[in-house]
């Protein structure tokens, strides 16, 4: 077990190895709870859950042009934003 210290404005250092390990990168958000006595930290996922349904769509409908790999990657792309930005509120 490792030891920290609170600084004064609040903030603690998770050990480079931990860090390392877990591959916790700066901007990783955590959610925070106590359970007994003890502070439990939980690392929330990059990306928020995905279902097949969240991928409908993406696929090619009879009568449109196919596109390219590169436009399909872009048409992608914008709608994975999108949807994040619509997410965030």
């Amino acid at each position: 077990m490792e030891t920290v210290k609170l600084s004064t404005k609040g903030q603690i250092v998770i050990p480079k190895g931990i860090r390392d390990i877990h591959h916790l990168s700066p901007g990783t958000e955590f959610a925070i709870s106590f359970v007994g006595e003890e502070i439990r930290l939980k690392p929330l996922p990059a990306f928020p859950p995905a279902s097949v349904a969240d991928g409908l769509g993406f696929l090619a409908q009879a009568g449109q042009p196919s596109l390219s790999e590169a436009e399909t990657e872009a048409a992608i792309t914008a709608q994975l934003l999108a949807d994040d930005e619509a997410t965030k509120g």
